[in-house]
Formats: structure tokens, sequence, C-alpha cells
């Protein structure tokens, strides 16, 4: 499967990039530039220190490589809890819902946001031991049999050949590791598992292209060690 790669101005964002068809019917949204969504979300999730993820529809500029966020407004900071941080914040998105799981995990998600790719079951996942970084875990998950399989069954493809390969991180020898061996996991659940490395959100964005199709972004922001969150897309 080749990868398409998306770098954000700051060369923050890679991303890997489906056309799914018969898109479900939505409304334009998403715009926000995705640095400045990132470090908004991002600075939350780094201060509680929590894990989750975000799956939403956007707008997605192709020409530009690059995915956006859902439209944000800017709070004070000061709130008692991350939810009501993150609801406040998505509060100018009448779709967005913002709830907390049972162990912990941050779910803010549009809804009518279609879930077909992330119910995908895979029946064998090994994470490569001799990458490194959330990245090179999501193309490990998005190169499986099932994946690839579903993605020819339902005539899915890349838009274009932009890039392939894996990010830089993923040889950089101080960063973790990614280890596993699954069994008979949704994509969902094999994105979850990478939270138990790596603090932060996964992404998944939909965006309406022309033709009754769609594009589907994946995603990692890991929280940083710092005030100002690292950024990593896939």
């Amino acid at each position: 499967m080749k990868m398409r790669v998306l770098v954000t101005p700051a060369q923050l964002a890679i991303t890997c990039a489906f056309v799914l068809t018969a898109c479900l019917l939505c409304q334009d949204r998403g715009g926000t530039p995705p640095v400045y969504g990132g470090m908004q979300v991002g600075g939350i999730f780094t201060k509680a220190d929590a894990s989750g993820s975000l799956e939403y529809w956007g707008s997605c500029p192709v020409k530009d490589f690059y995915s956006d966020f859902p439209k944000l407004k800017k709070i004070s900071g000061n709130k008692d809890s991350v939810l009501e941080s993150l609801r406040e914040m998505f509060s100018v998105d009448p779709k967005m819902r913002v709830n907390q799981d049972a162990d912990g995990k941050i779910r803010m998600i549009e809804e009518d946001v279609p879930d077909d790719l992330l119910k995908v079951k895979i029946h064998d996942l090994r994470f490569p031991a001799e990458y490194h970084g959330p990245d090179a875990a999501i193309v490990a998950i998005l190169e499986t049999s099932e994946v690839t399989t579903f993605r020819r069954e339902h005539n899915l493809g890349t838009l274009g050949d932009v890039g392939a390969g894996l990010p830089s991180e993923a040889y950089a020898p101080d960063k973790p590791r990614v280890y596993g061996h699954l069994h008979d996991v949704t994509v969902k659940q094999a994105l979850d598992y990478i939270l138990q490395t790596f603090h932060g959100f996964w992404l998944y964005e939909n965006c309406k292209v022309p033709g009754d199709s769609r594009i589907v972004y994946f995603a990692f922001f890991e929280n940083a060690p710092s005030a100002a969150p690292a950024l990593t897309q896939k």
C-alpha cells in the first residue's frame, strides 16, 4: 500500500490518505490549520496527561497535503477538567460529542462520522520491533492484509503518488517503540493500543471529494513533555 506523506508548513504532519467510495452526506466542516488545532487540543491533553481519539469530518485541503482540524473556540484554559475544556473548545461544532470511556480515554467524535474503516477486524498484527514512534505503528496497522483487502474490495485507493515510506522518527534510536502481537482486533482497538506506549490522541478525519467519495486521514498527536505539544501525523 502506498503511503501519502502530508507535511504542514512547520513540517509536522505525515498523513495516510485513502479514497473511499459511497460517501455519507455531510456538511462542509473543518478549516482549522493543523498546527494551531494540534497545539490547542494537544495542549489540553498534555496538561492532563490524557489519551484518546478525535473522529470528525473535515475539508482536507488536498493540494496543500495536510489535514485540517474541526472548528475550534479559543478558551481561557482555566476549566476544572479536561472534559469541560474540550467541550467548550468544540462548542462551535454542533455535531461534536466529547466523552470519557471507563478506562479514561477521551473520545471526541462527531455523531455522523462514518466508522467503517475503524471497524475492520485484523486477525494478526505484529508491530515491527525495528521501527520507532507512533507513526510507524500506524503504518503497520494500515498495511495489514485485512485493511488492504477492505480497500481493494471497496475500490479504495490513494490520491496521487506524493510520497512513500516511514517518517524519520521511525529510525530514531531515542524514540520508544510500540511492541506487541495482537489477535482479532479492530483498527480502532489497534490504534488505542498505541496509546499504551504514547500518550496523546489519534486522529481520524473524513473529507468529501468530488464524485461521491471521501478521503480518510489518520494521524497521531503525541503529548509533549512541556507546555508546547510535539505533533506528529500519519
